[in-house]
């Protein structure tokens, strides 16, 4: 098992959040300059400021609650990785969603799209539900809406239960 740096829970959101843009304007010879600041206000008011994540990189409990290996854990477990790191814990989500939702809030979005674990929802697949899985996205959704963060929910993204791939061969 690898353990997460600090400086990567200390940070969870960096994951998920934000692309960092500046504020651009024309000068007289159409040359690009950028402004030393960077607001709402150069934006639309109806703009959404967002941010996003992996559930594989952010949630971690990567076996607890019914959860049940994904195509990333049989990927990153074979050492594909590099420097050999996986997401058993990655940023504690799981655990941590309040604390990351009251991020997310200091920060001022006003949306989160937020990718679910299909193998945590439906752990073989098809099938049932895994009311454990459930129950943590219906709380952090709660709890996203309870601090004025509008979710949009995606529920595959590059990831699917080893059942599935094992059963279809990926064909």
């Amino acid at each position: 098992m690898v353990k997460p740096s600090n400086s990567f829970r200390q940070v969870p959101l960096l994951l998920l959040l934000l692309v960092v843009a500046s504020a651009r304007e024309y000068n007289n010879n159409d040359i690009i300059a950028t402004t030393s600041t960077f607001s709402r206000n150069g934006f639309p008011p109806d703009f959404v400021f967002s941010g996003r994540s992996s559930a594989y990189l952010i949630e971690g409990a990567a076996s607890k609650d019914g959860r049940k290996p994904s195509i990333w854990d049989t990927f990153t477990h074979a050492e594909k990785v590099a420097d050999k790191s996986n997401a058993v814990i990655g940023s504690d989500q799981y655990y941590k969603y309040k604390d990351d939702v009251k991020l997310m809030q200091d920060m001022g979005l006003d949306g989160y799209r937020m990718f679910i674990s299909w193998s945590r929802l439906i752990p073989d697949g098809r099938g049932a539900v895994n009311p454990k899985g459930l129950n943590y996205y219906n709380n952090l959704i709660n709890e996203l809406i309870a601090h004025g963060i509008k979710p949009h929910v995606t529920l595959k993204h590059f990831d699917h239960p080893q059942v599935l791939e094992d059963k279809y061969n990926n064909s």
